[in-house]
């Protein structure tokens, strides 16, 4: 998804030529360095995931002993990108990231509660900003906003991870709905063609293949797979992570609905178990408990937890043949599923919970 007017954009943008205009020899080379210096950072810590603005900075006449933050703060002294994107996982929400890699190509590190004046550090120094995802190219007077050319990219100086999960989670919805996915058609009693009122026996690990299958097809540089143990007893239904980044999605499928039971003794009529509201909220609670686990046991600097809901419920259904009019049939297409806690408001780490209504076929509505 790569928007060519912004590309071309992007092509007469004037940060390069603005570095030189600033800063001489000096400044060409050193937005280079920058720039590469921001893109590794990236790699070990998504944009997606700052909790506040981040700047990255070299400054024309700074020295290891003397780095230029010092104006600012005591900074902490890394060596390695690995300790950056550890240091800025840590960061509370709201707060001001601030790097400064100095000439022996070590860093310097302040976490601040206000921001910086951007332009006065830009008078000796060339300065990126990322706030909210926006670049920000600074040097001296130049200041330079540079253009996106995707919108699923957090920065244009980053792989898309998370926002193209939740991207691929959006397109998804269009298959989900009419059950166009050939792996998902298997989850209806009578069939796809029939009315699509009752899933069959255990239809979650259906769905979970189906959504798997659609990750993997679409997701650049990522590997989808299922059933990711976050230690040795709690399994969650599929795990997302992208090569040469921090960046993983911990994704836990639940479905609403009725669907068939199996009774170990046989009965004369048709046994169903109905799932509501009750079953997001668990699992929405299973999902925050594996998050809270994956802190112990993954080198993931960046982990957001997915909560997916297949949502087919019906109204006043029986069975999987039975007919309903509209009105029952299509009761919660538009229902708003509300979470008590709501993990999503209290965690930064939770994504909103995404839910896909599984549409009943509207050909075989009742008559009213």
């Amino acid at each position: 998804m790569i928007n060519l007017e912004s590309v071309q954009a992007l092509v007469r943008m004037a940060y390069l030529p603005h570095a030189s205009d600033a800063f001489g020899e000096r400044g060409a080379r050193a937005i280079t360095t920058l720039l590469d210096t921001v893109k590794l950072i990236y790699q070990r810590f998504p944009p997606e995931s700052l909790r506040g603005t981040l700047t990255v900075t070299i400054g024309m006449n700074a020295t290891p002993a003397a780095p230029m933050i010092t104006a600012w703060g005591a900074p902490s002294a890394f060596q390695t990108y690995e300790e950056l994107g550890i240091a800025l996982a840590g960061a509370e929400t709201g707060t001001h990231c601030l790097i400064e890699l100095v000439p022996d190509r070590t860093f310097r590190f302040l976490l601040l509660g206000s921001d910086i004046d951007l332009k006065a550090a830009a008078a000796d120094a060339l300065v990126y900003r990322y706030d909210n995802g926006v670049d920000r190219i600074l040097a001296k007077h130049h200041d330079d906003y540079v253009q996106k050319v995707s919108p699923i990219l957090a920065s244009n100086f980053a792989n898309a991870t998370l926002s193209s999960l939740e991207e691929a989670l959006s397109r998804y919805t269009e298959f989900v709905r009419e059950t166009k996915c050939r792996i998902l058609a298997e989850v209806w009693e009578g069939g796809v063609d029939g009315p699509r009122l009752v899933l069959v026996n255990r239809p979650e690990a259906i769905m979970r293949d189906s959504l798997i299958q659609a990750l993997q097809l679409v997701l650049r540089d990522a590997n989808a797979r299922p059933e990711h143990n976050t230690d040795e007893t709690k399994p969650v239904d599929i795990r997302v992570e992208w090569f040469a980044s921090g960046a993983a999605a911990l994704i836990e499928v639940k479905w609403l609905g009725r669907s068939t039971a199996r009774s170990r003794k046989p009965t004369p009529v048709p046994t169903y178990t109905d799932y509501g509201l009750p079953r997001a909220q668990e699992g929405a609670n299973q999902l925050a408990d594996y998050l809270d686990r994956e802190v112990r046991h993954s080198a993931s600097t960046a982990t957001r937890g997915y909560l997916v809901i297949f949502d087919a419920r019906r109204q006043n259904v029986k069975g999987a043949t039975d007919l309903l009019v509209e009105a029952d049939a299509m009761h919660f297409a538009n229902d708003v599923l509300q979470y008590d806690p709501d993990h999503a408001q209290s965690r930064d780490d939770f994504a909103p919970p995404v839910r896909f209504f599984l549409s009943p076929r509207k050909s075989k509505f009742a008559v009213a």
